[in-house]
């Protein structure tokens, strides 16, 4: 081998510390996810004195994604005159073949290692919490209840006759039916909420610092979100608010659901 051959073959090597190291760092305080993405391309930026870099990913399940520099828009970027060809493409165009090929491998398994915990921790028809991802947010929200005093409200959701949505028009358009509730709950909760789709027609929101009177508000703003899918959907409410009524978890729930029984005119036996 050449000396200009070693020297180049080092060249395309060196990346391999520093790209380790950025994974490292990420792992003590983050999970990978697409902020390590960006994280990245600020990273080999610094390193090549780029002005400008896209990395364009693709994944099974949600398609073709691109990232750039900064979280700028990537279509007023120079380099976004770019096809769905995954990869790094940056300006000035400078990076050894072998460190984008590199980069853009780690960036996919962030990418993928992201949409996996969203897919674990989401329900698949709505894109709300799942019921196991809910569990494990109520009882946080419990405890942080119970030691610091901080309020948050549990609301039940019901939906009135879905049975007969189902039997009307099969199961296909009660599907949509979740599908359009779930997109206006995801929309009426407010940042630091958490809405969840507890299973079948039954979801349940945590409105945080909230003590009952802001459930009013949420539920307004989840009609007028109904409203605007053109799917008049009714619902029934139950809630109970912590520590208020309870901070155990379980307690707070069997709340909810007696005051939501109640409201449908179910006696619980």
């Amino acid at each position: 081998m050449s000396a200009v051959s070693a020297l180049r073959d080092e060249s395309e090597r060196d990346y391999e510390p520093w790209l380790f190291q950025a994974m490292i760092a990420e792992l003590e305080t983050n999970e990978l996810g697409v902020g390590f993405i960006y994280t990245l391309l600020e990273q080999v930026a610094e390193r090549h004195g780029l002005s400008d870099a896209v990395v364009v990913l693709h994944h099974e399940y949600i398609g073709t994604q691109s990232f750039r520099l900064g979280q700028r828009s990537v279509s007023t970027s120079p380099v976004s005159d770019l096809d769905s060809v995954p990869g790094l493409y940056c300006e000035p165009d400078v990076v050894p073949a072998a460190e984008r090929d590199a980069l853009r491998t780690a960036c996919q398994l962030a990418l993928s290692l992201h949409v996996a915990r969203f897919s674990s921790e989401h329900d698949p028809l709505t894109n709300v919490c799942n019921r196991r991802s809910f569990d494990s947010a109520l009882q946080t929200a419990a405890a942080r209840s119970a030691r610091y005093g901080w309020a948050f409200s549990l609301v039940i959701i019901d939906l009135n006759d879905f049975k007969s949505f189902n039997d009307r028009a099969g199961h296909a358009f009660g599907d949509y039916v979740l599908r359009q509730f779930g997109f206006a709950l995801r929309h009426a909760v407010r940042h630091g909420d958490i809405a969840a789709r507890l299973g079948g027609d039954e979801f349940a929101v945590i409105l945080s610092n909230a003590e009952g009177p802001e459930a009013v508000g949420f539920v307004d703003r989840l009609r007028t979100y109904l409203k605007t899918t053109g799917d008049l959907v009714e619902f029934t409410i139950g809630t109970a608010t912590s520590p208020r009524d309870s901070t155990d978890p379980a307690e707070l729930v069997r709340i909810a659901d007696a005051r939501l029984y109640e409201r449908k005119g179910i006696r619980l036996s």
